[in-house]
């Protein structure tokens, strides 16, 4: 009979239990008078995974087209005109090249018909000057009625090719190719509607402009010198209320395509989106008109520079009057080609303005994110008339699927 650790263990048990926790172990010893040596410390833990860095604490929003679905930069905005004209040429540059010839082309002929004024500056000597000096002032009013001419009609123009592009860069926000008779489909509608805002912007803007210079032309007439001050500080205001006027107004054509609104409706529309960022909007614009303006001057001076050497040796009228013309000609056509590269962009940038203040007014970086979610998931994509309907984010869904 054994008693103590030599007995039996019960059924199922080992023969050797492990020490209980904090003993020594099996094979621990200590001398008799000295404390046992300490427990083994317990296994340790890994170390934290690294979490990718993320400042904002959330994943970065969704990249489909040319922009990323939040509020843009003024970065994000040209490198997505940029990247719109890139992803579809023949759309952009396509409508572009249409517009922008007709225009010079219109803008060549109300020149030339003026072009008789110009010639007769330069061919008035002064002793007719001095004896007959209406005659100066109506060459001088031949001139400035071709160029407000020219002028209201690239307005409007431009107007109308903002228009057209912005379906064009509205399907490119999502990385849709659009052909240039897609396009054109899709704004058919909405021509007259941009015909209009043109007009009414033009008639607005410059209105204020041109009525205080009729007026210093009169006071010069006839009123003296302190009334020609006072007129000019009314056109300098003039000039401030047109600025006022065209930053409050610019995102009304890319309101008249998406939207499908009226003018008067996108009028409005415009000035509630531009309202409380007005010196954003005004900055982007400026910024955006003055690398328009030195893509088009780069490309355009080699072919004025050539314009002012034709000609410069003619020894008869006939020979300056052709001369004149060829380096109209000249200069149109740098125009042309100037045009059809730095109006795209134009058009582009604004269009991304009106997306990035709808984001930042209301929220709408949350619908376009849905709809790219919605389409990685496989679902119909909605149509870019309801897509861009003011209300879609609250509630408002389309009557059905839509077909590209």
């Amino acid at each position: 009979m054994t008693d103590g650790p030599h007995e039996n263990p019960p059924p199922g048990w080992a023969a050797q239990q492990p020490p209980a926790y904090g003993a020594p172990g099996p094979g621990s010893w200590a001398a008799p008078g000295q404390q046992p040596p300490p427990p083994p410390p317990p296994p340790g833990y890994g170390p934290y995974p690294q979490m990718p860095y993320n400042p904002y604490g959330a994943p970065p929003p969704p990249k489909p087209g040319i922009i990323p679905l939040r509020p843009l930069t003024i970065g994000d905005m040209f490198n997505g005109a940029v990247a719109a004209i890139r992803a579809n040429p023949k759309a952009t540059l396509g409508l572009a090249a249409v517009v922008v010839t007709v225009t010079q082309l219109v803008a060549f002929a109300i020149q030339a018909a003026t072009a008789q004024a110009t010639l007769d500056l330069l061919t008035l000597d002064q002793r007719t000057v001095a004896d007959d000096p209406d005659a100066i002032m109506g060459s001088l009013a031949g001139l400035f009625s071709g160029a407000m001419l020219s002028l209201i009609v690239s307005v409007i123009s431009m107007v109308v090719l903002t228009g057209i592009l912005t379906s064009v860069v509205g399907r490119s926000v999502f990385g849709e190719s659009i052909s240039i008779g897609q396009a054109w489909r899709q704004t058919a509608g909405r021509v007259l509607p941009l015909l209009g805002l043109g007009l009414l912007q033009t008639l607005m803007v410059f209105g204020i402009i041109v009525v205080p210079f009729l007026l210093i032309v009169v006071a010069v007439s006839f009123l003296g010198a302190a009334a020609m001050l006072l007129f000019f500080l009314l056109l300098v205001g003039g000039v401030i209320g047109a600025v006022f006027l065209y930053t409050k107004m610019s995102l009304a054509g890319a309101a008249i395509v998406l939207e499908r609104i009226g003018v008067f409706a996108a009028i409005g529309r415009s000035f509630r989106l531009v309202r409380g960022d007005f010196w954003r909007v005004f900055g982007i614009l400026l910024l955006t008109a003055i690398v328009a303006g030195l893509v088009q001057g780069a490309i355009g001076a080699p072919f004025q520079i050539v314009g002012t050497f034709i000609g410069e040796d003619a020894e008869s009228l006939q020979e300056v009057t052709s001369g004149f013309y060829l380096s109209m000609a000249l200069a149109t056509v740098g125009a042309i080609i100037g045009g059809v590269l730095a109006s795209p962009f134009s058009a582009a940038v604004n269009t991304l303005l009106y997306a990035d203040r709808r984001m930042r007014a209301e929220a709408f970086d949350l619908v376009l994110q849905t709809e790219a979610l919605e389409r990685q998931r496989g679902a119909m994509p909605t149509g870019p008339q309801d897509l861009w309907h003011p209300t879609y984010g609250s509630g408002y869904r389309p009557p059905g699927p839509w077909q590209p």
